[in-house]
């Protein structure tokens, strides 16, 4: 009898996916950044970026969501790296749901599939 549900995965695919997930999360964290920038030099958002999200280029607070999601992204970003230069080498890991979402290879609770 199994105890539960698990996912193997060998230390070269978890590598490989933590990889992936660090520069998504750092190139968010630029973007952010870089938005936050311009727009608290500007004060309002470029035309192609309010279009997307109008009704927060007026708010004040603005630089401050951007600054808070860029924060986000880096606290992400270094919980991973931390991850990966922890994985031992030719090793399988088993994970359970709780691995999967901090690794966000299982979508979170809202999330479709």
């Amino acid at each position: 009898m199994l105890d539960g549900f698990r996912i193997e995965m060998t230390a070269d695919e978890l590598l490989q996916h933590l990889d992936a997930r660090i520069h998504h999360h750092h190139t968010a964290a630029a973007e952010c950044d870089a938005k936050r920038i311009r727009f608290e030099a500007v004060g309002t958002l470029p035309v192609e970026e309010d279009a997307e999200v109008p009704f927060l280029a007026a708010w004040p607070g603005y630089g401050v969501e951007l600054e808070r999601r860029a924060e986000g992204h880096k606290r992400k970003e270094a919980t991973l790296r931390f991850l990966r230069d922890h994985v031992i080498a030719r090793e399988i890991y088993r994970l359970d749901e709780h691995d999967l979402r901090l690794l966000v290879l299982w979508p979170g609770r809202g999330s479709v599939v």
